[in-house]
């Protein structure tokens, strides 16, 4: 029983090959200019957010410290170092004059 289940598999992955490549292997149909237009109008925004998406995901797994590089700088151009907020030159809070005094 068991040897007609893993025939069974093997026939049903080289039919979904052989049927996938004969679906890549045909002739695109003709369309016209403005139909070609249209499309490429209509998809542009999608297709290359999710092409970004999935680059940045592959890209975060394959190097997980450049990933980690990139959270530091945007929390340092946050105003973030060692997870403290960092006051800018807009002058002392009250509480900083307490501490000093």
């Amino acid at each position: 029983m068991e040897d007609w289940i893993g025939l069974g598999v093997i026939v049903f992955v080289l039919a979904c090959g052989y049927f996938g490549w004969s679906y890549l292997g045909r002739t695109p149909s003709r369309i016209s200019t403005e139909e070609f237009e249209r499309r490429a109008a209509e998809g542009r925004g999608t297709t290359s957010a999710a092409s970004a998406a999935g680059l940045h995901a592959l890209q975060k797994l394959m190097n997980p410290k450049a990933a980690e590089a990139v959270e530091v700088q945007k929390d340092l151009r946050a105003g973030f170092y060692d997870d403290q907020q960092e006051t800018g030159d807009g002058g002392e809070d009250e509480h900083d004059e307490e501490k000093s005094e």
